[in-house]
């Protein structure tokens, strides 16, 4: 129990010993209390310092390994890393079983021991030369570490987690060993965005006593959609792969990511948005056309649909030529870019959260400086372009960041 919670509870029996509070409004203060506590957020000063110190020393155990592997016995390696293990969520579990107001403190040691067990996979490996084998350590480690996001409640290590899974991934379809491997940066990049679907469609299902970790959940998958419709405006630059059936079975990963984020867009379908439910028709909107995105850029890639004509366009004197279909699905990139920035502007008026208004007005500012760097062209329209551009970047500041204090100043004045 934290602190606060401890010095509530102390108020509350002297207002009862007075006479100013019954038993049951004092109850229902301190359930409000506690709810109040686990809806803070899921990071603090405290926190972050704790989940900074625990990595360092995560590494700083690595390292000391390292620089003194021939001196120290294999057998001695093993032990002080099962100590290590053990100490740290021995320690983690003490705190919150004796009610200590250290919960942050506690988490920081659960995430050392989530980080001391892939040290200990490598570890291991090293000491019995054992085959590397990326994807399977990923794995293993994924394994072992989310029944303790479940059991602990850790925001920390569901974001280990969620940073395993996306390894075993990329792992996966890096390894030419692999029955799932693939080759373009598309399809790449499709395992981000399904991954990034999913979370953010599946934390709608978690209740309100796993906020932190419905936090965690939506941060990366907000994370993982931002890189993957920014890059996917490039798509016309991409290596395109050649049409075969090796190039159709290497998009069996991407397909199946891709399919694991619809199903997380059906499981959140209703649920969506909860603090401004008029954008969430929007918002589901936007998701369905990106997955269309996605997907044609994965039969592109693959040489399924057809890639149309090649059109010329003129960079600073020398001419490059581009598929029509890749310009079509670049385009389509940056209209959903665009349109993702001005509903993170209206969720975030709506809602009373200002960081969401900055964030999609930054958004929405990157996405013209963007666009207009990768749409120069020759040396003279490139110079009447800056010309125009400056302009229209100005005007588009000016108006964008009037629109974002008006937005703020409303809220303010709401609260």
């Amino acid at each position: 129990m934290a602190s606060f919670e401890k010095h509530l509870e102390k108020l509350l029996l002297a207002a009862q010993a007075q006479g100013l509070l019954d038993s049951a409004t004092a109850s229902r203060v301190a359930a409000l209390a506690a709810e109040r506590e686990r809806d803070r957020g899921w990071l603090s000063l405290g926190g972050s310092l704790g989940l900074l110190g625990a990595a360092v020393m995560i590494l700083g155990v690595i390292l000391l390994v390292a620089a003194n592997w021939r001196d120290i016995a294999d057998w001695t390696k093993i032990a002080g890393l099962l100590l290590l293990l053990g100490g740290a969520h021995g320690a983690g579990l003490w705190i919150q079983w004796t009610g200590r107001p250290y919960p942050r403190f506690a988490e920081a040691l659960h995430f050392i021991g989530a980080g001391l067990f892939l040290a200990g996979l490598a570890l291991v490996g090293q000491i019995y030369h054992l085959p590397g084998n990326l994807r399977a350590t990923m794995l293993i480690w994924l394994a072992a570490i989310a029944p303790l996001a479940v059991l602990l409640r850790s925001p920390a290590i569901a974001g280990l987690v969620i940073l395993a899974a996306w390894l075993w991934l990329h792992f996966e379809a890096a390894d030419s060993a692999s029955a799932l491997h693939v080759t373009g940066f598309a399809a790449y990049l499709m395992l981000s965005v399904g991954m990034g679907l999913a979370l953010i469609g599946l934390q709608t299902a978690l209740g309100r006593d796993v906020r932190r970790i419905q936090l965690v959940m939506r941060g990366a998958g907000q994370l993982m959609l931002f890189y993957g419709v920014y890059m996917l405006g490039f798509f016309r630059r991409f290596r395109i792969g050649s049409a075969s059936a090796d190039s159709l079975a290497e998009i069996a990963l991407p397909a199946g990511a891709l399919m694991l984020g619809v199903a997380g867009i059906v499981v959140g379908w209703s649920r969506l948005a909860p603090e401004a439910a008029w954008l969430r028709p929007r918002l589901r909107l936007l998701l369905i056309v990106l997955v269309a995105t996605c997907a044609a850029a994965l039969l592109v890639d693959a040489g399924v649909l057809p890639r149309g004509a090649r059109v010329s366009v003129f960079e600073f004197g020398s001419t490059t030529q581009f598929d029509v279909a890749t310009v079509i699905v670049s385009a389509a990139a940056w209209v959903v870019w665009f349109l993702f920035a001005l509903w993170l502007v209206a969720y975030g008026a709506l809602s009373h959260q200002k960081n969401f208004v900055n964030l999609g007005v930054l958004a929405f500012g990157l996405g013209i400086i963007t666009r207009f760097v990768d749409l120069i062209g020759g040396l003279a329209e490139t110079g009447t372009a800056f010309v125009l551009g400056g302009i229209v970047l100005l005007g588009t500041a000016w108006a964008m960041e009037r629109w974002r204090k008006t937005l703020v100043h409303r809220m303010k004045a709401v609260a």
